[in-house]
């Protein structure tokens, strides 16, 4: 048995490319496959000289790298049901200057001051000293010791070209600034965001760039679902959102996008849904017809930027599910310093932070945290419903593709939980 197996081995290396045997340190490329757990062996990828960078244990994906001579064979492979290129990925910001101030025109415009003495994100339901809401924000990292930060941030991680590390710190500036307006601590200097009290779970998967690859954000999604203790569902209650016994997200936020992306991360974000997760991420600012991904899947929340002015730049694709203030953003920015950004990417951090304050009101009171719901939802019973019959509504009545559903408002949202 043995020499027919090292025979049929043979025989299937012999088929490969000359040059792919030639030079087995080529150039290696990325591809995410969906695969059949019982059947996938993480070794056959030596049959083509390729590694297994990463396998999710919240869905059937893995991420590959193999030389590029090779990527035809991986579909072959035992066990591999669907094969996509990796691909880029980029934030959603654009950049310009404005002098600092105290509480940022877009958590005024969203009505945040009006709750805070409601609730600012803390929560803690079972008396243990931690909270049960946290948004886990997926960008290039955060200032770790930033004064108007440092208080809310809980948990990080780095997953840049497949390599997980907790080396989190943000040298691009972006995911700081998002994170600011997510969750700014309330303490007299600097500004205040939108749940200054939030927890903030940080995903490092954007470089000093400001570009990154989906297959970051695949290992990042099953990473945050399973939160910082690396256990999905510890109780097996069946429940992760909302739960004390668990330490997964509430919100994920994602001011990035991309004009296409694998089916593999839309099994991700599909898992991340399905688990009561809810997901709030950029239009984009391409001006294009439609939102770009993942703010294009059915489960997320697309949001587009309006200005102080109530006008929608022309640069915010259009479709989206609801728009927010996404001009002139004053926010936190590292070195201690703060910093004023336009685009999809600081509409959507006042979105994400009003999730969280929905399901932190929520758990206050003694009920459960609201399902996130569908896009056509029209009910307070979903967090995507109460967002919708909540908004401010501009442009046309009703849904329309410049404000979507209107601008978000976190005071009327909390006043209907």
């Amino acid at each position: 048995m043995k020499k027919v197996t090292s025979l049929l081995l043979f025989l299937l290396i012999a088929q490969l490319p000359l040059v792919l045997l030639a030079h087995a340190d080529s150039q290696f490329a990325t591809y995410l496959i969906t695969i059949d757990r019982e059947n996938f062996d993480p070794k056959s990828l030596q049959l083509v000289w390729g590694e297994v960078v990463y396998i999710a244990d919240s869905f059937p994906v893995a991420v590959v790298r193999v030389p590029v001579g090779a990527a035809g064979h991986i579909a072959h492979l035992k066990g591999v049901k669907h094969v996509s290129q990796d691909g880029v990925m980029s934030l959603m910001g654009k950049p310009s200057s404005q002098p600092p101030q105290s509480i940022p025109w877009g958590v005024q415009r969203i009505g945040a001051p009006n709750v805070w003495g409601t609730t600012s994100g803390w929560v803690d339901v079972n008396g243990d000293g931690n909270s049960e809401i946290e948004v886990a924000i997926f960008d290039t990292g955060i200032d770790t010791d930033h004064p108007d930060l440092v208080g809310n941030i809980k948990w990080g991680v780095s997953v840049l070209n497949g390599r997980i590390s907790t080396k989190y710190t943000d040298l691009n500036g972006h995911g700081t600034h998002v994170s600011g307006t997510i969750a700014a601590l309330n303490n007299n200097i600097g500004v205040v965001g939108v749940a200054s009290k939030v927890e903030i779970y940080m995903l490092r998967v954007l470089g000093a760039s400001g570009s990154g690859s989906w297959s970051d954000l695949v290992i990042a999604i099953d990473l945050a679902i399973k939160g910082p203790d690396g256990v999905i569902d510890k109780d097996s209650d069946g429940k992760i959102v909302g739960d004390p016994d668990d330490d997964a997200p509430e919100v994920f936020s994602m001011s990035l996008g991309g004009s296409s992306a694998p089916e593999e991360l839309h099994t991700a974000i599909q898992t991340a849904y399905n688990w009561g997760i809810t997901i709030v991420a950029a239009a984009g600012n391409d001006g294009a017809s439609s939102p770009s991904y993942p703010a294009a899947y059915p489960e997320v929340i697309a949001v587009g930027a309006i200005d102080s002015s109530n006008n929608v730049p022309s640069w915010s694709n259009r479709k989206p599910e609801v728009a927010a203030p996404g001009v002139n953003i004053l926010s936190t920015y590292p070195d201690n310093t703060y910093a004023t950004l336009s685009g999809t990417s600081m509409a959507t951090p006042h979105v994400s932070a009003t999730v969280a304050l929905i399901q932190a009101a929520r758990l206050a009171k003694g009920l459960p945290p609201l399902p996130p719901g569908t896009f056509n939802d029209s009910s307070t019973s979903t967090v995507r419903g109460l967002l919708h019959v909540t908004a401010e509504d501009l442009g046309s009545a009703g849904y329309d593709d410049l404000y979507g559903y209107g601008v978000v408002r976190v005071d009327k949202a909390l006043e209907k939980v």
